[in-house]
């Protein structure tokens, strides 16, 4: 038989026991919202100390690697796992790769340090193509046949467009390149030099670089072809004084320059008109874009990675922690992206769960939903 104080205690145990499920309950139910997942950038890196200079992908997981020691690496599980194709010898004296390029998954071509272009036409094995000039730069292709390269060693006042029609064994050189503008109000012809080139579909193209029009002074560059490279319109950027570094396009009318001053400049309209970009990464960045979804630029010292998500009409900056200077990075979409560096660093973007850790990871701006 119980007592009224013993009836008490129970109804109080009782008590405090639903009113703490009640409690549990409620801090369950608080923030259904909370954040499942984060975008980090996350060290996958190569296992030799070579540095690495060019990064090409095909997909969000599918890139290549080119670098010194005639170096080619592949990945096709977003560098979990390195393959190497060509090279990956620290004690080589192999020349070193420049620039690598990849139409599909299965064509590629590569522009060594001293001009000689390779290609591959499985993805995997690499021969000997052609030669053009070791001052060329811009190495691109629009077709398993037709590609360009600009072609810098007339002079220090303007390239030559040189073309392939036989995927890189031969080239054609072009004419010179040249352009009519008004500098501080009086009418120029200048010479145009070209660093860069882009294109988004087998017959538009831009180009870009600097336009010399006084000693060691510079105006940006800006080219655009609409017809697969075989004419192209020249402009400069109003108000610049500085070479374009680094082009990136996302579609025929949309796209942004970095000039080597750090700006960025931004266009809608396939460079009629120009805008320069709020806040953006300070002082020589490597640019890469996603559809213009995303927009990423990371600070020469690595200590810096700006990210715009309105195709770069301006920036936000983040701290990052790479361990060595950064020399290209790639974004195939919005939620992937590599930086290549020096000592085979190798560093990943993607989004994972809220929960993940993995040791040299730091965190990244995330793309709208």
């Amino acid at each position: 038989m119980s007592t009224p104080w013993n009836s008490a205690v129970l109804l109080l145990l009782i008590t405090g026991l639903a009113s703490g499920q009640a409690k549990k309950g409620v801090a369950k139910a608080a923030n259904p919202t909370a954040p499942k997942f984060k975008a980090i950038w996350e060290p996958v890196p190569f296992n030799k100390d070579i540095e690495l200079r060019s990064v090409f992908c095909v997909g969000p997981e599918t890139c290549w690697v080119a670098g010194r020691k005639s170096t080619i690496l592949f990945t096709s599980d977003g560098g979990k796992t390195w393959k190497v194709q060509l090279g990956g010898d620290p004690e080589s004296n192999d020349e070193d790769l420049a620039e690598i390029h990849f139409l599909d998954q299965n064509r590629g071509w590569v522009l060594t340090g001293s001009g000689r272009v390779m290609g591959t036409i499985d993805g995997n094995s690499w021969a000997q193509l052609g030669k053009v000039p070791s001052t060329a730069k811009a190495l691109s292709f629009v077709s398993p046949t037709a590609g360009f390269v600009a072609d810098n060693s007339d002079s220090q006042t303007r390239s030559h467009l040189n073309r392939t029609t036989n995927g890189g064994k031969s080239w054609t050189r072009g004419d010179p390149c040249d352009l009519e503008t008004t500098v501080e109000g009086l009418a120029r012809k200048l010479g145009c030099m070209v660093g860069v080139a882009q294109f988004v579909s087998p017959t538009v193209g831009f180009m870009a670089g600097a336009a010399p029009f006084n000693m060691g002074t510079s105006m940006a560059l800006f080219s655009r072809t609409a017809d697969g490279g075989a004419t192209w319109s020249h402009s400069v950027i109003p108000d610049t004084k500085h070479k374009v570094d680094s082009i990136h396009f996302w579609s025929e009318r949309d796209g942004l320059v970095l000039l080597a001053s750090g700006a960025t400049h931004w266009t809608a309209d396939a460079g009629a008109t120009w805008t320069g970009s709020a806040n953006p990464p300070s002082w020589r960045s490597f640019y890469a874009s996603a559809a213009g979804k995303m927009l990423v630029g990371v600070h020469i010292t690595g200590r810096q990675i700006g990210y715009s998500f309105n195709g770069g009409r301006s920036f936000s900056s983040r701290p990052a922690s790479l361990p060595t200077e950064p020399t290209a990075v790639t974004f195939p979409d919005a939620t992937h992206g590599y930086i290549v560096g020096r000592h085979g660093m190798v560093f990943r973007y993607r989004i994972v769960p809220i929960d993940y850790s993995t040791p040299g990871m730091f965190a990244a701006a995330a793309p709208p939903q």
